[in-house]
């Protein structure tokens, strides 16, 4: 098993967002805070560095040294427009946390993959990483000689990481870059979510395999939404969120309608019972303990650290047992590797733990 939350991505907050990426980022997914902070994609992503034309030039060189020609071209979409692959790619490398998911539940060990290192700490799914898979660097900068060095034949890489260094990788092996974090009216991460899953199962030859993970994911949605209501808690207003502490206070991140976590909630026949006015391109807003106080009867999921749940300081305490849906035993904890920027197999996990955490009130 392997392990919380840039997210921000593409999984997730050393911020919860490197996510999809990796761990020093925001959604890896949103903005990096402290230290204890879950990572986000967006935040590790947004701070990479450019790479050397030195480097860049002897990454090519290196990679362009063992590739063969092939006219067998498919053509795919992805986040810049159409690409070309060579044949089924044999040798991939995921520079985001969400991209390594989505290879490996398709059976497939990439050769390499962003910060192996801090991976294990954030996210906790029933995946096995193969201990050949190298470790390209730490976010927020992949290491472009290791990269090239392994002689991929596709990178996959998240917008928020891949806009400024695409050439870069392109230059060494077809890269195609996806993007979860989408503007206003530009759709729904959870479509985008499944959508670059499925082409990546389809550039890897693996369209089978894809369809029957994905239809796992509805039946877990599915038998879960049938066990909520039994237990009467069809349409339950629920929050959910991701918190940690910062300067003796706690960061409460309320997941938004347009994150895919709570197209999930709505899946499992629950609601979201926070809403913002103003549109959050991560997927939730970022407010006090003090906001906390409006809503009554509902469920709140928040996922935390083990050992560092904010709430439980001596400065918070007081106030967060004094809140109605605290009193009436329907705040839960989620724990702190429920990965919530990344696939199909974090979204299965996420709905096991939601569904635990909310049928334990019926005990």
């Amino acid at each position: 098993m392997v392990r919380f939350t840039r997210l921000l991505s593409c999984g997730l907050l050393l911020t919860v967002l490197a996510a999809c990426g990796g761990a020093a980022s925001t959604p890896t997914s949103a903005p990096a805070a402290t230290a204890t902070t879950a990572p986000t994609e967006a935040a590790a992503a947004t701070a990479t560095t450019v790479p050397t034309e030195a480097a860049v030039a002897e990454a090519t060189a290196t990679a362009a040294s063992d590739t063969t020609t092939n006219s067998e071209n498919r053509s795919f979409t992805h986040a810049l427009g159409e690409i070309s692959i060579p044949n089924v790619p044999q040798r991939v490398i995921a520079l985001d946390w969400m991209y390594l998911e989505d290879v490996l539940a398709l059976g497939v060990q990439p050769v390499g993959a962003i910060d192996l290192e801090n991976y294990p700490k954030w996210v906790d799914l029933p995946l096995t990483i193969d201990p050949s898979v190298v470790s390209i660097g730490a976010n927020p900068a992949p290491d472009f000689e290791t990269i090239a060095a392994l002689k991929p034949d596709l990178i996959l890489v998240g917008a928020l990481r891949g806009e400024t260094i695409y050439d870069q990788l392109n230059a060494i092996a077809p890269t195609m870059m996806f993007n979860p974090y989408l503007k206003e009216g530009e759709g729904q991460p959870y479509d985008e979510m499944t959508t670059t899953f499925s082409t990546i199962a389809a550039v890897l030859g693996k369209e089978t395999e894809g369809a029957q993970v994905l239809a796992k994911m509805e039946q877990t949605f599915a038998n879960a939404k049938a066990q909520l209501a039994e237990a009467g808690l069809a349409d339950a207003n629920v929050l959910v969120a991701q918190t940690y502490a910062s300067n003796n206070a706690a960061e409460v991140r309320l997941f938004t309608d347009n994150a895919a976590v709570m197209e999930i909630i709505k899946r499992l026949g629950l609601k979201n019972a926070w809403s913002d006015p103003t549109y959050q391109v991560w997927g939730f807003s970022s407010v006090g303990t003090e906001a906390l106080a409006q809503f009554g009867d509902v469920h709140m999921l928040y996922i935390t650290e083990e050992n560092n749940d904010p709430f439980q300081s001596d400065a918070i305490k007081p106030y967060w047992d004094s809140l109605e849906f605290v009193k009436a035993g329907q705040a839960h904890t989620l724990d702190s590797q429920t990965w919530t920027f990344g696939g199909p197999i974090a979204a299965e996990v996420f709905t096991q733990r939601v569904t635990a955490a909310l049928l334990s009130e019926r005990k």
